[in-house]
C-alpha cells in the first residue's frame, strides 16, 4: 500500500491519533503536514523534522475559514497536489448532562469537531477535483452513536458522519472518495483524564465493554486509516468503519 510522493494534509495531527496517522504515511513514502493548535507541539516536531524527512506541521484554527484558506494557498504554492484530507482534529470539554452543559462549550465542540472539519473537506476537495482523484478520512467516534454526558461531543460526532456520506455522493463522480472511521476508547490525551478518574471496577467494566478485552492504540486507526487513504480502497467511499475492538456491537 504504497503512498509513495502523495500529499497529506492531517488535521489534529500533532498528537494522539493524528500524529500517528502521519507517521504511518511518513513511513509508506508519503509527505505530510500537520496541522495543530499547541506552537509549542509544532515548534518541537519541526526542530526534529530532520529525522522524519517530508515532515512539516503547521499552526491553523481549522474552524477559521480565513486561516484554512491561508492554509491551502501555502499547500498550492508548496506541494501543487493535495492527494488525501485525514480529520483527526477534535476536542471535548463537556462531560455533563444537558442541564449543566454551556452554549460555550457546545459551540467550542461544534465549531472545532464539525465546522473545521466541514471547512478542511471544503477547501482540499477544490484541490483535489484538479486532479479528479483523492481520498478524505474523518475521524468520528462510537459516541456518534450516543453516550452518556457526551451531548456536544457526540453530537458533533455524529455530524461528521452525516457530512461524510453527503461528501461521498457529492463527489463521487470526481473519484474522490470520502470514508469516516469511529474509534473507541483509545488513551491519547483527549481521554487520559477521563481514564484516570475511574476506579478499578469503572476500569475494568470498560474493558469488558470492548469484546477484544483491550483499549484501542493509536496505531490501530493509523494502519485502518492508511489502507481507506490507498487505491486498494479505490472502490470504498461512504463508509463508516468502526476500529473499537467490538464496543459499538455490545
Amino acid at each position: 500500500m504504497s503512498l509513495k510522493n502523495k500529499v497529506y494534509l492531517i488535521t489534529g495531527g500533532t498528537s494522539g491519533i493524528g500524529y500517528a496517522v502521519g507517521i504511518n504515511i511518513i513511513n509508506n513514502g508519503g509527505k505530510v503536514i500537520l496541522i495543530g493548535r499547541n506552537k509549542k507541539k509544532i515548534k518541537g516536531i519541526n526542530n526534529n523534522s530532520h529525522k522524519k524527512k517530508n515532515l512539516i506541521a503547521i499552526a491553523c484554527d481549522i474552524s477559521n475559514e480565513v486561516e484554512i484558506e491561508s492554509l491551502f494557498k501555502y499547500i498550492r504554492k508548496i506541494y501543487k497536489r493535495l492527494d488525501g484530507l485525514v480529520n483527526c482534529a477534535g476536542i471535548n470539554p463537556s462531560r455533563t448532562i444537558v442541564e449543566n452543559t454551556s452554549l460555550d462549550d457546545w459551540n467550542k465542540t461544534i465549531d472545532t469537531n464539525l465546522t473545521g472539519f466541514f471547512l478542511s473537506c471544503k477547501f482540499a476537495i477544490k484541490e483535489m477535483k484538479k486532479k479528479r482523484k483523492g481520498s478524505i478520512v474523518n475521524i468520528s467516534s462510537v459516541a456518534a452513536d450516543g453516550m452518556r454526558e457526551r451531548i456536544p461531543y457526540s453530537s458533533s460526532k455524529a455530524g461528521v458522519i452525516g457530512l461524510t456520506k453527503s461528501l461521498a455522493l457529492d463527489n463521487a463522480p470526481s473519484n474522490i472518495r470520502v470514508n469516516c472511521i469511529c474509534p473507541a476508547y483509545i488513551p491519547t490525551s483527549l481521554v487520559k483524564g477521563y481514564l484516570k478518574s475511574l476506579s478499578k471496577k469503572e476500569y475494568s467494566t470498560l474493558i469488558s465493554r470492548h469484546p477484544l478485552k483491550r483499549l484501542g492504540k493509536v496505531e490501530d486507526i493509523a494502519t485502518a486509516t492508511k489502507f481507506l487513504l490507498s487505491d486498494e480502497a479505490n472502490w470504498i467511499t461512504g463508509n463508516i468503519l468502526y476500529v473499537d475492538g467490538g464496543y459499538h456491537i455490545n
